[in-house]
């Protein structure tokens, strides 16, 4: 292998260059609870990430899905305006757009913006 993919070989090795800014700042894991799907998102989500959080809701209409946004150090308003668009595509299809914040950065963001109402939102996932 060449180039960044190729010596991202080890977790140690991602964490190094994500620290440098040479790798992604936003990691999104798709997982499922019982009969929920899970996103978990780690990291920042800004303009240069947040076309990924829409790409990973995408595939979910119709259903429930859970977006952890716990490990979210940071979020801005491409970050919410992405929120409020899967929130609304998400409920046209029949399903709900849940997230888990906790007592972190997007909580207060939601919190400021008024948005709580929006959302169903929790501070854990059970």
């Amino acid at each position: 292998m060449t180039g960044l993919s190729g010596i991202l070989g080890t977790t140690l090795d991602r964490e190094r260059y994500t620290a440098m800014g040479l790798g992604p700042q936003l990691v999104l894991e798709t997982t499922r609870i019982g009969e929920l799907d899970v996103v978990v998102a780690t990291g920042e989500i800004d303009l240069a990430s947040a076309s990924r959080v829409e790409i990973a809701l995408e595939p979910f209409v119709g259903q429930p899905v859970l977006l952890d946004l716990r490990r979210v150090e940071f979020m801005d308003s491409a970050g919410l305006k992405v929120l409020l668009h899967q929130r609304s595509r998400i409920q046209e299809s029949g399903g709900d757009l849940r997230l888990v914040v906790g007592n972190g950065a997007v909580g207060r963001l939601l919190e400021l913006t008024g948005v709580t109402e929006a959302f169903s939102i929790s501070d854990s996932i059970e």
